[in-house]
């Protein structure tokens, strides 16, 4: 008899592989690092194999690991999907979401894609802008729910639901040369925008001479800047594939840290809302994400 996959095993294997860190799965899981670590280890012993190199440094995943973990979120994200259909088959209606340019590039076809699936009667409309706005649209009942960054919302009055949280990186061209021009230019959006002030305020600490060579409201006018290296740009680690590349620690650029993603409603009544929400929940859950300890390739 073959042994069988608990989804909550894949899970955590999933969640450990996107951030580089047990204990950084634990808490979102909200479990201990010791219960993580017990995990792992029943799901090697099913498996037969090692799925991480660990040292006091940082957790990588093996050669197996790494070809397991598509399979892994594939099984994830069919798990997903039918508990929706079993949950709320017979949902039915329209539901209208903001959110930034950049997650709606990054994130959401994919989400949007797998509920469309589960809930093939629920119209979805999504309208993009930045965090900020997207608060006051939803505070205004412009819109029926968000999915943001947590720092735009920190005291906002509505249901807020953390599904997310990654590193935000710096990124330039594939073998480009903008990270060693002097002043270094950078692709910001507006001053409104919380990772340009962050990212701005990093390079003042860290003693860059900078200027802001593109200023753009959406992503892709940054993303374009950046693939065309007339700049690099502060953006969400997942961005780094293609033409984009991390611009890791051997260039000097400050650490920016992480940021979080928080899915946002007026109605947490509203069974359209809570089907969405525990769906992005879900779907984040196995994303793609690039772990931070793990290479993601550097500028020439």
């Amino acid at each position: 008899m073959q042994p069988i996959l608990d989804a909550d095993l894949l899970r955590t294997f999933v969640a450990i592989a996107d951030t580089g860190s047990f204990s950084v799965a634990a808490e979102r899981a909200g479990r201990t690092p010791s219960a993580v670590s017990m995990q792992v280890k029943k799901l090697e012993d099913l498996v037969g194999r090692r799925l991480f190199d660990r040292d006091s440094r940082r957790v990588a995943l093996t050669a197996f690991g790494e070809s397991m973990l598509p399979d892994a979120r594939r099984i994830l994200q069919m798990h997903a999907e039918l508990w929706g259909r079993l949950k709320q088959p017979d949902l039915e209606g329209s539901i209208t979401v903001g959110t930034p340019d950049e997650y709606a590039s990054a994130f959401l076809p994919r989400v949007l894609r797998s509920f469309a699936r589960t809930h093939p009667r629920v119209q979805v409309n999504v309208i993009c802008d930045i965090s900020a706005k997207v608060r006051v649209y939803l505070e205004r009942g412009d819109i029926d729910s968000g999915l943001v960054t947590n720092a735009d919302i920190s005291d906002a009055q509505f249901l807020r639901r953390q599904v997310h949280e990654e590193q935000l990186v710096w990124l330039g061209a594939r073998g480009g040369t903008a990270y060693r021009r002097e002043p270094l230019p950078v692709a910001v959006a507006n001053p409104d925008c919380c990772w340009r002030k962050r990212s701005v305020a990093a390079l003042n600490k860290a003693g860059f001479r900078h200027r802001v060579a593109y200023q753009s409201a959406s992503a892709a006018g940054q993303i374009a800047a950046v693939a065309g290296d007339l700049a690099i740009a502060p953006l969400p680690a997942s961005l780094a594939r293609g033409d984009l590349v991390l611009l890791g620690a051997d260039t000097g650029l400050p650490d920016l840290g992480t940021y979080a993603i928080s899915f946002i409603a007026r109605d947490e009544n509203d069974p359209l809302v809570m089907a969405l929400s525990d769906h992005v929940a879900e779907s984040f859950a196995p994303a793609s994400v690039p772990a931070t300890g793990m290479s993601l390739g550097k500028a020439a």
